[in-house]
């Protein structure tokens, strides 16, 4: 990660406190919850309808009011070739601008969702070793 660098902001006095509040939930510092925040409202405003959610492996960009991640719609698009049509129907509940979306979020934070896939393949291959565990075709 680059160096950072210092800034001087002053924030409302209420904003201050739920920051503090907030890094207390996480046991982070404030300053850390201030860059994440900003980070992930900096990426929200370039790519509208992504938000960012929470999940057991950690905050990942989520088309907004569907649950999908956008490295799921990535990995149905680079499984049909980039076809839009053949990831279209792979994924109904999404609309067109949703996909988009996902898409050109890919595309601005190419890095971040292909580890994201790469980690996703490893646990996929790793199934077959797991007892009663079975990989199947959809």
């Amino acid at each position: 990660m680059p160096k950072s660098s210092p800034l001087s902001l002053r924030l409302p006095a209420e904003l201050l406190t739920e920051i503090r509040k907030e890094a207390k939930r996480l046991a982070r510092p404030a300053s850390q919850v201030i860059q994440t925040t900003l980070e992930e409202g900096i990426r929200m405003r370039r790519c509208p309808g992504i938000i960012f959610t929470n999940g057991p492996a950690g905050r990942r960009a989520t088309v907004a009011g569907t649950g999908i991640d956008v490295w799921e719609v990535v990995r149905v698009s680079k499984s049909v070739g980039g076809n839009f049509k053949a990831t279209s129907r792979a994924l109904p509940q999404l609309s067109r601008p949703q996909i988009d979306s996902a898409l050109h979020y890919y595309r601005l934070y190419t890095q971040e969702i292909d580890e994201r896939l790469d980690s996703e393949e490893d646990v996929y291959d790793a199934l077959p070793s797991q007892p009663f565990i079975r990989r199947f075709g959809v």
